[in-house]
């Protein structure tokens, strides 16, 4: 059964009357992302649990599908699309390999490696997966006033962290 939490804005409003130094001249858009996070988080992994999927396995199984065809790539490859350790990448697709969505053949241009490919099962189940859970998305985003405006914004805002990072 999922607790009941208070909304974002009684507990905004909360802090500003019992603890008013921690809103002081603070905006309330980083802590209201991370609420939306946790919304966005908990519809996702409710459909993951649906498809025996964890998060990281989704992700993994996304960053192949996000590849060209045919869906093949090096372990190091993969591993710079996610953020995992190489130790936790290991389990991730030993428990992809053994549900059969993915495959480890021979790397032709290095024999010392193996790539890591989508099998037409793993495939198949993530677009159906992916298909979902944009619908789902869709759903939550219809309710955003302006949803045009403050995705340009945040894209706006992402890139600039982004490119800062870079420098």
């Amino acid at each position: 059964m999922p607790r009941e939490r208070i909304s974002f804005t009684e507990l905004f409003d909360s802090s500003k009357q019992h603890w008013p130094e921690s809103t002081e001249g603070v905006s309330s858009i980083a802590p209201a992302i991370y609420r939306l996070h946790e919304h966005l988080s908990t519809l996702a992994d409710g459909l993951f649990k649906e498809y025996s999927l964890q998060g990281a396995e989704f992700e993994t199984l996304c960053a192949l599908r996000n590849s060209p065809e045919p869906y093949r790539i090096t372990p190091t490859e993969l591993y710079r699309k996610l953020l995992v350790s190489s130790g936790g990448m290991t389990k991730i697709l030993v428990r992809l390999e053994d549900k059969g969505l993915i495959e480890r053949p021979a790397n032709p241009e290095d024999a010392r490696s193996r790539l890591v490919a989508l099998t037409t099962k793993g495939k198949a189940l993530i677009e159906e997966v992916t298909e979902h859970l944009l619908q789902q998305e869709a759903v939550l985003i219809e309710k955003a006033v302006q949803s045009d405006q403050l995705e340009q914004l945040l894209m706006q805002w992402l890139e600039n962290l982004e490119d800062a990072h870079k420098a």
